[in-house]
């Protein structure tokens, strides 16, 4: 099996699959779905989604077959794989496809599983917003991407982009006093969204955990910034980009709001005390709320009496400061829903992305186990319903 199992990594990653151009990929997981007797079909995007089972509880495992572009060759070296998806996240697609495909589904469980490869995650997230419209129903779900092998991931923060576009007329600087200052605008705007984020943090201090600090704060980020092409002149038109992370217990509209109240108030009391008119125009390019399991959900139970029989350790359950599908998954289907996958997250998107050959194996494993115990308690759950 082993040998098996790793000839069908090397051949997800030997398939170079940058967004747009997962075509090849995902016919070659189809092919293999459908050999071991999954049904196969695709969305109007290219998501591939294949059905195994019948029944209740429906699980869904997840993952995405893009890869950021840039083809690395792929090198077996001292136990590891290397190449472009090893982390990222070829091996949590791989192990979670070949763990399907060699489980015993008449057997083991009375139930549905879907496996859903999604398109294009590393750009426009376009497959995930098309995958949700899907017409199923799943009851739990699984998104496979790296969070080391010991590591259940139950949380992630929300995000809110915003940008904001100032404009005003040009002037000469040598009597600048006559003008308006688009950068200094947006500056003034930056200055706003730094002491709301704060304010709204410290408004919410009774649910901040010292020990995930980062992930109860609400952050703003300022990631981008243009204006101005002439030395001499005032600028008339700057634009920010802002990206702003937040965590599950506030929502992207109390922040939106607030936002928008404070910068109203101080473009009205600019321009009455400047007496000058600023245009303010204001974008959305990303809008996810914040995603946040209950530890004693059957799903998380399952999974790390998995992984501590598989590798004799406590799991650790952990939260993180990004954003992914689950939560578009967890939030659009209103499903109890989890992160799980080799390899280690800080070798994503780098040229050194590799894959330790054991940590893909043990994970085909834990994949396994996970599902004849979580089908078990499931059971066990809905007896007690009926008694």
């Amino acid at each position: 099996m082993n040998d098996e199992a790793i000839k069908f990594l090397k051949s997800c990653i030997d398939i170079y699959s940058p967004s747009g151009k997962e075509e090849k990929y995902s016919k070659f997981l189809a092919k293999f779905l459908e050999e071991h007797n999954f049904k196969v079909n695709f969305d109007n995007i290219g998501n591939l989604i294949a059905e195994k089972g019948e029944g209740k509880p429906v699980i869904l495992f997840s993952s995405h077959m893009d890869t950021i572009p840039g083809e690395l060759p792929i090198i077996e070296k001292d136990g590891k794989i290397y190449g472009r998806g090893a982390v990222d996240c070829k091996s949590s697609l791989a192990a979670m496809v070949y763990a399907l495909s060699q489980f015993d589904f008449s057997k083991d469980i009375s139930g549905k599983v879907i496996f859903s490869g999604i398109v294009r995650e590393e750009d426009s997230l376009v497959g995930i917003k098309e995958f949700v419209k899907a017409k199923i129903q799943p009851d739990f779900a699984i998104f496979g991407e790296p969070t080391k092998i010991n590591q259940i991931c139950i949380g992630y923060k929300g995000r809110l982009c915003i940008g904001f576009r100032v404009l005003s007329k040009m002037g000469h600087v040598a009597s600048s006093w006559e003008y308006v200052n688009a950068i200094e605008i947006c500056l003034e705007i930056w200055n706003i969204i730094k002491l709301a984020c704060w304010d709204l943090t410290e408004k919410h201090k009774s649910t901040y955990n010292k020990k995930t600090k980062y992930f109860d704060k609400i952050i703003p980020n300022l990631t981008v910034i243009k204006g101005g092409n002439l030395t001499n002149c005032v600028p008339s038109e700057c634009i920010i980009q802002v990206d702003i992370r937040f965590p599950p217990y506030i929502e992207s509209s109390q922040i939106h709001n607030e936002l928008r109240t404070r910068i109203l108030e101080f473009q009205n009391l600019y321009e009455t005390q400047n007496q000058v008119k600023i245009k303010i125009q204001e974008s959305l390019s990303s809008l996810v709320e914040g995603f946040e399991i209950k530890k004693n959900e059957s799903i998380i139970g399952a999974l790390r009496w998995a992984i501590y029989n598989t590798l004799n350790e406590k799991p650790i359950l952990i939260k993180k400061t990004g954003t992914t599908f689950i939560n578009n998954i967890g939030i659009t289907f209103g499903i109890p829903s989890i992160t799980y996958g080799p390899g280690d997250p800080k070798l994503e998107h780098t040229d050194l992305e590799f894959i330790e050959i054991e940590e893909y194996l043990n994970c085909i494993e834990i994949y396994k186990k996970f599902l004849t115990k979580f089908y078990q308690i499931y059971e066990r759950k809905q007896e007690k319903l009926k008694s």
